[in-house]
């Protein structure tokens, strides 16, 4: 884990999405329809994002499955919805859906592509509901949240739900950096169960097995120019952005194209026997099914 001088503090986090959506909410929409280079890894080429984002597809429609199909004006909060994509799901299985998110361009954006979704420009602390929800759902979210202020967010996410209701959330359970809080699979559900929530389905995810041998090399050279430049530069939101953003670019550039599509290959063979059988191998990635009681 990295040390506490080197975490974001909410504050500072709150200033990290603005940078982030200054910088990449200018999105080809007809190019990546689901704004992939925005809230999966800005900078990253569009078919990486994509292979990410299928798993995560994949995971999330397994959890959806397992939750009795809505009645007639169940309502959904997607938490930290991004450029809609979540949002779009729900509201096209029966859910009047509200998004929320801290990039005020992409929630402008969104009012205008999804008319019949509700959204708003507000973190999941200071928002607001005098309705209950039937599900909310949180999709790489809670993990950008300081350690300190996660206990309070599911609280909150407690408080939208009705009696009975339902939470989806996939998050990191391996990375720990400046803006990455992951908790463990026991650490997530022991959060969870003292807001009020019960675990029904735990799904892990994001093995990628081959990706990982292949980049592994080229993360540890990443590591060492990142710190050699924070070495010398005060850790702030604006200097993190500015490093990553070069770190994804000259990552990408250097790497051996061919070699990287080879092993996403293997992975979209691999990934999803591996998610098939919820394997107890190492992933970067879970999902969660809870329900509140």
């Amino acid at each position: 884990m990295a040390s506490t001088r080197q975490r974001f503090t909410w504050q500072e986090m709150r200033r990290y999405w603005q940078i982030h959506s200054s910088r990449w909410s200018k999105i080809d929409y007809h190019r990546d329809p689901d704004g992939l280079g925005n809230v999966c890894y800005p900078g990253a080429p569009l078919w990486l994002n994509q292979h990410y984002a299928r798993f995560q597809k994949m995971v999330y429609q397994k959890l959806f499955m397992l939750i009795p199909p809505p009645i007639a004006g169940a309502r959904a909060l997607d938490v930290g919805c991004g450029a809609g994509r979540w949002c779009r799901f729900l509201n096209e299985r029966g859910y009047d859906t509200v998004g929320i998110d801290l990039q005020p361009e992409l929630i402008e954006i969104n009012r205008n592509r999804y008319p019949d979704t509700r959204f708003s420009c507000t973190s999941i602390q200071d928002y607001f509901t005098e309705e209950p929800f039937d599900l909310v759902s949180t999709v790489t979210v809670v993990q950008h949240i300081p350690f300190d202020e996660q206990d309070v967010v599911f609280q909150k996410l407690r408080g939208f739900l009705r009696v009975n209701g339902y939470a989806i959330m996939l998050e990191s359970i391996h990375y720990q950096t400046p803006h990455v809080f992951s908790n463990t699979i026991k650490e997530w559900q022991a959060r969870a169960e003292k807001a009020g929530f019960h675990c029904m389905a735990i799904l892990r995810y994001d093995y990628s097995p081959f990706l990982r041998l292949r980049s592994w090399m080229a993360q540890r050279l990443m590591l060492i120019l990142r710190r050699s430049h924070l070495n010398d530069t005060a850790l702030t939101p604006e200097t993190f952005v500015a490093s990553s953003t070069g770190g994804h670019r000259n990552f990408f550039s250097s790497l051996n194209k061919t070699a990287t599509r080879l092993a996403l290959g293997l992975d979209t063979i691999m990934e999803p026997i591996l998610i098939n059988s919820n394997i107890a191998l190492p992933a970067r990635h879970c999902g969660f099914l809870f329900k509140a009681i």
